[in-house]
């Protein structure tokens, strides 16, 4: 099903040896789930618990494109639903966590469904994803105290999100923010102009296909590494859930897929 597209390269060796790496047990991830579980001192954190859950989700996609089979995919995936379980309704939105509230809500929400639609095999849950999109596009904004990288990249994050509810238009627009994305240039282009062949009727299934995949083959490189100060890179916050996003957004437009009963195959779209 996984369309190869012309002269793409495989990364499929590149993914067997990171997969080698991750599972390491000295160092790799049944290292890290060893010495904690997913809600180690889970009272005591001062800040939301997005990044955990992001983490914790994280692990299980690393393994899965190089073995959708192994053990420690469902582990970890499941580790990723105890946070996404333990956060839903904790209090500390409110208190601790309330300054980054809005978008670090929001990008808990996303994980979660994202999470609980993979565990099941099942299709996403749009009105989930609009209001995370909704929280992140606001908060990233709002929230956060500059225009890094890290708040760019969240509004772009709520940009793909409006995608996966089927929202085109609205990712369109509010893509067009009339901020700089000068420090993930390349990463807001390239949104830009699938958006304008997604949004086109009239645009060849082959351009978007090759338009899409010429970047995401670069994303969703194993050895892809942020490089700010280079002319040639950025920084991409987040890299391992930006993959499944793009991967999703691939199946949804690119493959014309639905997403239920086949997520073996959206996140087979990585490591091809």
């Amino acid at each position: 099903m996984i369309c190869a597209g012309r002269n793409r390269v495989t990364l499929r060796t590149a993914w067997l040896e990171n997969l080698s790496r991750e599972l390491s047990q000295e160092e790799g991830i049944p290292a890290v789930i060893r010495r904690r579980g997913a809600l180690s001192n889970w009272t005591k954190l001062r800040s939301a618990p997005s990044s955990r859950l992001e983490t914790e989700l994280g692990y299980a996609l690393q393994i899965a494109i190089g073995d959708y089979d192994h053990p420690l995919v469902r582990a970890c995936l499941n580790r990723a639903l105890e946070v996404s379980v333990a956060g839903e309704t904790d209090p500390r939105w409110n208190t601790w966590w309330a300054a980054t509230r809005t978008v670090e809500h929001g990008r808990f929400l996303s994980a979660s469904d994202l999470a609980n639609a993979w565990a099941k095999d099942a299709s996403i849950n749009a009105g989930h994803l609009l209001r995370a999109s909704e929280e992140i596009i606001r908060g990233a904004r709002e929230d956060r105290p500059a225009w890094t990288e890290m708040a760019q990249s969240e509004h772009i994050h709520g940009i793909q999100l409006l995608l996966l509810a089927g929202r085109l238009e609205e990712a369109k627009n509010a893509l067009d923010v009339g901020k700089s994305f000068a420090r993930v240039q390349r990463y807001y282009d390239w949104h830009m102009r699938i958006l304008q062949l997604l949004t086109n009727a009239d645009t060849d299934p082959n351009t978007r296909m090759l338009e899409f995949d010429e970047y995401f083959d670069q994303l969703r490189n194993p050895n892809f590494r942020s490089l700010p100060d280079e002319s040639t890179g950025e920084s991409v916050p987040g890299i391992a859930l930006v993959r499944l996003r793009l991967a999703l957004i691939r199946w949804i437009y690119i493959e014309r897929q639905p997403v239920a009963g086949h997520w073996r195959h959206i996140i087979g779209q990585i490591g091809y």
